[in-house]
């Protein structure tokens, strides 16, 4: 059994600024945007990895975050 905790953040598509970004988190202090939502996973793992790191003297279990897509994701094909 693993002692690691995942961490939630919810990803919505903002249709009048026709950005991807934060809406919700486990992660204090998460936010972001972007108008690609693969972009705003990248950005995503390099803020949640920092912000991480920066409560680990807290103690806490090792910590993983999962993106959740509370907004359809339309992938286009070539």
């Amino acid at each position: 059994m693993s002692n690691r905790e995942e961490l939630q953040v919810h990803i919505e598509f903002d249709e009048e600024a026709a950005v991807w970004f934060v809406a919700k988190s486990d992660i204090a202090g998460l936010r972001l945007e972007s108008d690609n939502p693969f972009r705003l996973i990248e950005r995503i793992g390099d803020a949640a990895s920092e912000l991480l790191e920066l409560n680990a003297s807290r103690g806490r279990p090792a910590l993983s975050w999962k993106p959740i897509f509370d907004s359809p994701l339309e992938l286009q094909h070539a």
